[in-house]
């Protein structure tokens, strides 16, 4: 928990003198006093669950072993796991030519390249059906309507 019971002692005098002087304008002291005593208790209680909330957050991770583990503080949000797509073919064709590559020793592109399933794209052509004065004959047709 952050501070001490003096805060929570601090908080319910504040909230006693709140309510007593609020309620001892329509009240009576007795009346007042009492509310004022409730009032104490209430932000007693709101500052002890303030504390130990912010006692809750602030604190050190806890791993299994009942140690506080101030490493993984350090490390959390540094490190970045991305699994890509497996090209272990041609890094081990690099690794063991990365030498040869250098001295001007060419390999053939199957050799050296994975296969990616790539084909480009072959659309077919588009072919007129139908001679120009018989869509003009369409068009005028569909204008006059």
């Amino acid at each position: 928990m952050i501070g001490n019971y003096r805060i929570n002692l601090g908080a319910g005098i504040v909230g006693f003198v709140l309510t007593f002087f609020v309620a001892f304008s329509s009240n009576v002291l007795m009346t007042s006093l009492i509310r004022g005593l409730i009032g104490f208790a209430a932000w007693y209680v709101l500052a002890y669950g303030l504390r130990w909330g912010l006692g809750i957050l602030f604190s050190p991770s806890v791993n299994e072993a009942g140690y506080a583990s101030e490493g993984t503080q350090d490390l959390r949000g540094s490190q970045v796991d991305i699994k890509l797509e497996d090209d272990g073919q041609e890094l081990n064709d690099l690794l063991k030519n990365g030498q040869g590559d250098s001295a001007g020793v060419d390999h053939p592109p199957s050799e050296t390249k994975a296969p990616t399933g790539f084909s480009p794209l072959d659309p077919p052509k588009l072919v007129r059906t139908k001679e120009p004065e018989e869509l003009a004959q369409a068009v005028r047709h569909l204008t006059d309507k």
